[in-house]
């Protein structure tokens, strides 16, 4: 029998179970399986028999999947045969045209089969039969301080990453939960559904990908959620709002991680609406700009930072137990903020080990596999995006900078280059009188510029840095430095082309007027990407390399050097004042230790005169910018105290020839 039978007759056994109290109107035409699947409305025009969609993508209208069950409570779950295996997946795809509410853990006024469907489904959280005493404290704790409740923004309808009270992990390809099993679970009874614990939904989004979505820890943590919320507005009160605007005007533009209209529109409601960490990092971001607000600037007492970042430290560990996308964007803003290393106790966001388990969390969550497919909102698809290049960005230049392996492996890497689509503020008008810090335009070429980059790092890393090349008898010790000269050229060539391609708009020189810059951490990262593949040249010598080799590694690496320390003393107030990353002090450290290595390998006196000289001028373009830039002072004090050969530099620099 078709699958179309089987849905007719599954519904008369259903209607001849109960008692239709009165006439139902006639039912709207069906849709097709695609508008179904893409939420829109099945139109036709005229007599043709495919609808615009189908027609306008050149495929067939098709009606295999049944119509979705009506939303009315029924007694008792449908019996399924065991042998329905066909019945039961198309059920489950049609589950996934159906979601989990934004503020409720489960489908709001829906049966178990109306929603996601899997492991376990509850009953209807807004029936009042159902409604458990623990249920309604925990509603009241989410609400306004005066006790009303409060509802969260309709733009979150139908989000998975972003529910306030459920996470969602992906099911990989080799998870012993197998995607096609957990097609086949039945939701239970209602009954059975009151007395489940463990309330675990499996959320299919497309032929490929399936989630299992579970409810947040009981109502003592949900209390304690609350309880760290009300403490960081605590800490910053009255200026919650006035952080809010700051950071969306300065870091947002060129960092954008965050969906401004959900953030701004959850913030208006509540404060508690976020998950601490995410709302303590935002503070905590947006106050190292407090002088370029006139109401934070002018205020006699400012919020206490150090408070927050123990919050922000502390909320941050208990909020990774329940992987959410704010989750990963508390911790890409906590990892943006400059401490040289042992500044504030040894807080766990400033290591590279808590990078990598931002990289875990973000893949539970799928950000690596490609969305654009899956039933959810399509402002969420382009956050995801965003936030899974953020990570990627993360993860390669924690390695770059830190000397380490990188934890994304490009085979299992399957996001989609950001489009101009993915940021809502390209398309948004400026309101009257707003102050603009940075144009989105900039700010959102800065993003994907950056982005590029990183993929280009990912080849350096490789070629040049991996233990494969580096160790004893490796490929660069095979190749000898003709090799690696040849190996280094191709990237060279790819650097080269990514800076010509880069917009007037992003070059050093384009600053506006009463506006932050922030194309100088772009500059810099390309600039530190030329130098560690010099770095690296100068590593392969050996005392057998002929002369005229030795002569033209050593004269590129200079002039490299000499680029880099004037572009340091090249930056302008709108520069050092703009965001940088958290990899920009190591970067301009980067600089500091070619002019050491160049020194210390050098063959003359006059070599190593030049080579100080250009040490002491990038300590001086640190110095004079460390008071108003963070990242600056910070690589200054990696330079002086980790890079040790630049000590002996300045104290040797003033010998004769």
């Amino acid at each position: 029998m078709s699958a179309v039978g089987d849905s007719g007759g599954a519904q008369i056994a259903a209607a001849s179970a109960g008692t239709i109290k009165a006439p139902h109107p006639p039912p709207r035409a069906r849709p097709c399986d695609t508008c179904r699947l893409r939420k829109t409305r099945c139109v036709k025009e005229g007599s043709r028999t495919q609808c615009v969609l189908c027609a306008f993508h050149g495929q067939r209208c098709t009606f295999l999947k049944g119509p979705l069950p009506r939303q009315r409570r029924v007694l008792a779950a449908p019996h399924v045969g065991p042998n329905k295996l066909t019945q039961r997946r198309n059920s489950a795809d049609e589950g996934a045209a159906r979601h989990l509410s934004s503020e409720g853990s489960f489908p709001r006024g829906a049966s178990p089969r109306d929603g996601a469907h899997g492991i376990a489904s509850p009953t209807d959280a807004r029936a009042p039969e159902s409604r458990s005493p623990s249920a309604s404290s925990q509603h009241e704790l989410t609400g306004r301080p005066d006790g009303m409740p409060v509802s969260p923004p309709a733009i979150l309808d139908d989000t998975l990453g972003l529910d306030l009270k459920t996470h969602a992990e992906y099911v990989g390809p080799t998870d012993y939960r197998d995607p096609i099993l957990l097609d086949l679970h039945r939701p239970p009874s209602t009954q059975a559904a009151r007395s489940s614990a463990a309330r675990e939904l499996a959320r299919r989004l497309d032929d490929q990908t399936i989630f299992i979505v579970r409810p947040d820890e009981t109502a003592a943590s949900e209390a304690q959620r609350v309880a760290d919320l009300d403490a960081i507005e605590a800490a910053v009160h009255p200026l919650g709002r006035t952080l809010v605007d700051l950071y969306f005007r300065i870091v947002h533009p060129s960092f954008p991680i965050l969906h401004k209209d959900v953030f701004i529109s959850k913030h208006r409601i509540s404060h508690r609406h976020f998950a601490p960490s995410l709302l303590a990092a935002v503070y905590l971001v947006a106050l190292d700009w407090q002088l370029y607000d006139s109401v934070l600037a002018g205020s006699e007492s400012t919020p206490d930072a150090a408070a927050l970042e123990r919050l922000a430290e502390r909320t941050i560990n208990r909020d990774m137990r329940r992987p959410k996308l704010s989750i990963v964007e508390a911790g890409l803003l906590l990892l943006q903020r400059h401490r040289r290393p042992g500044e504030h106790g040894d807080g766990n966001t400033s290591s590279r080990a808590f990078a990598a388990q931002l990289v875990a969390v973000a893949q539970d969550l799928g950000l690596h596999l490609d969305c654009s497919s899956w039933s959810i909102p399509a402002w969420e698809m382009g956050l995801r995006r965003r936030l899974a290049w953020a990570v990627y960005m993360e993860d390669r230049w924690g390695a770059f900078v830190h000397g380490r392996p990188c934890v994304i492996h490009e085979d299992d890497w399957d996001a989609r280059p950001c489009t101009d689509s993915d940021f809502p503020e390209l398309a948004s008008r400026q309101e009257d009188g707003a102050a603009v810090d940075l144009d989105a335009r900039i700010g959102w070429d800065i993003f994907c510029a950056y982005i590029e980059l990183s993929r280009i790092v990912t080849d350096v890393l490789r070629t040049f840095c991996s233990l494969k090349a580096t160790r004893a008898a490796g490929m660069l010790d095979q190749v000898g430095i003709a090799g690696a000269v040849d190996l280094a050229q191709p990237l060279v060539v790819r650097l080269r082309a990514w800076y010509g391609a880069l917009p007037d708009a992003l070059h050093l020189r384009s600053k506006q007027r009463g506006k932050l810059c922030a194309n100088g951490s772009l500059h810099l990262a390309y600039a530190s990407m030329e130098i560690a593949i010099h770095r690296a040249l100068l590593r392969t010598l050996t005392p057998d390399t002929s002369e005229p080799v030795r002569s033209r590694v050593r004269s590129a690496a200079r002039a490299k050097l000499q680029v880099a320390t004037e572009l340091m003393a090249s930056l302008e107030p709108e520069h050092t004042a703009a965001f940088w990353g958290r990899a920009a002090a190591h970067q301009a450290a980067h600089v500091g230790s070619l002019g050491a290595l160049l020194w210390a390998t050098a063959e003359t006196a006059e070599e190593m005169a030049w080579c100080a000289a250009r040490v002491d001028e990038l300590r001086w373009a640190l110095r004079v910018r460390g008071s108003a830039a963070p990242f600056a002072r910070d690589a200054l004090w990696l330079l002086e105290h980790d890079v040790g050969g630049v000590g002996v530099v300045r104290a040797t620099r003033g010998e004769p020839s």
